[in-house]
């Protein structure tokens, strides 16, 4: 059986929204076509000439990788470069590319969330908030015969949330006015003649991701020929969301005891430490991939230990003299789990896909 890349889209954008993306960041659907049958996906962390080969050898339709194949700009594609290469391949055998960076980062039940899971954290909030969603309340004026229809398809497109409450709206009763020209098909009412009819205007709250789709919905279901509806931006903010993560442990371990743990779960032989290695360790704060120092600070009044991955010398020296703990695990070993979480995510919401992860991928740095 297939789908379409569409739909696969529909489901990473629902998951990781593309509006969480870094300004610098190159995220969707980088090569190929939304309305492409796809019977195969093959899922990994970076898209090299070894996993397009993989890829190419499992008849893969569709790729969908963590790090982009296109991130900064190409003045040109020559099949005998490198990168080049890769995009001719990649065409040539009919294989598109979906990449969720650094909105799948944030994102909850991304990669931070995953790493913080899988290192056995708890009570997990955020290390220091980056984006809030922004929301909008949608108003619409509806006959008193069809006000459950249009709400519950409102509701069923994403509409009504707020917290952990769903199909929140409110409504008030009105008597509505218009008079239908020439050409027009009234629900209500005849041509050239003023109507006054009794409506109800129902107003609910909606996120800047679902907008699209809840006012489809609403018009779908809208007995109406021309829907009356307004559409306002909020000043209040949505869903939070967060750079990196903070989560305590069961129970507390030295330093040493804890790199033990993150050695074991991410299945590394070696990592690199920042402090003492006797220091009682219970809150632990991640950040995944490359080490951004705008979460230094939150990192060293939140939590006993940083985990994470590409620290920069001079930043090292930092973080030693004011005394933070940190784990440098790479940013391939911080991340390459994602790989594992997406295909499971996938096969659970598609099994009529076949869904392949790359077991070509590896660590570039080896250490000796």
């Amino acid at each position: 059986m297939s789908i379409k890349a569409k739909d696969i889209i529909k489901y990473m954008e629902e998951l990781a929204p593309v509006s969480l993306a870094e300004d610098y960041d190159n995220v969707g659907l980088l090569i190929g076509s939304r309305e492409s049958t796809v019977e195969r996906i093959f899922v990994c962390l970076d898209v090299t000439s070894k996993t397009v080969d993989e890829a190419v050898a499992k008849k893969a339709d569709l790729i969908v990788s963590h790090h982009p194949v296109i991130f900064k700009g190409l003045k040109r594609i020559n099949e005998d470069d490198p990168k080049g290469n890769i995009i001719y391949k990649l065409i040539r055998n009919n294989i598109g590319v979906y990449s969720a960076h650094t909105n799948l980062d944030v994102a909850h039940g991304g990669v931070n969330n995953y790493l913080s899971s899988i290192l056995g954290l708890k009570d997990i909030i955020s290390l220091k908030d980056y984006k809030a969603e922004k929301l909008y309340k949608v108003v619409v004026f509806v006959p008193h015969e069809s006000v459950d229809a249009v709400r519950d398809a409102m509701s069923r497109a994403g509409a009504g949330w707020i917290g952990n409450y769903s199909d929140c709206s409110f409504m008030t009763a009105g008597t509505g006015t218009f008079r239908p020209l020439e050409g027009t098909n009234p629900y209500i009412g005849t041509t050239g003649n003023l109507e006054k009819v009794d409506e109800y205007r129902i107003e609910t709250v909606v996120s800047q991701r679902n907008l699209k789709k809840v006012i489809e919905a609403m018009i779908k279901v809208h007995p109406y020929e021309e829907v009356a509806y307004d559409v306002y931006p909020l000043e209040i903010k949505g869903r939070q969301y967060g750079m990196g993560n903070v989560g305590v442990l069961d129970k507390p371990k030295s330093l040493d005891e804890f790199i033990a743990v993150v050695k074991e779960k991410l299945g590394v032989k070696n990592v690199r430490v920042i402090g003492e290695t006797n220091k009682e360790i219970e809150k632990v704060a991640v950040f995944c991939g490359s080490f951004d120092r705008d979460v230094m600070e939150a990192a060293k009044s939140k939590a006993d230990v940083l985990v994470t991955g590409d620290v920069k010398y001079h930043d090292a020296v930092d973080m030693l003299e004011i005394g933070m703990c940190v784990i440098d695990a790479g940013h391939f070993n911080t991340e390459r789990i994602i790989a594992d979480r997406l295909a499971q995510l996938i096969k659970e919401n598609f099994p009529e896909v076949e869904v392949i992860k790359s077991n070509m991928e590896e660590d570039p740095f080896k250490f000796y």
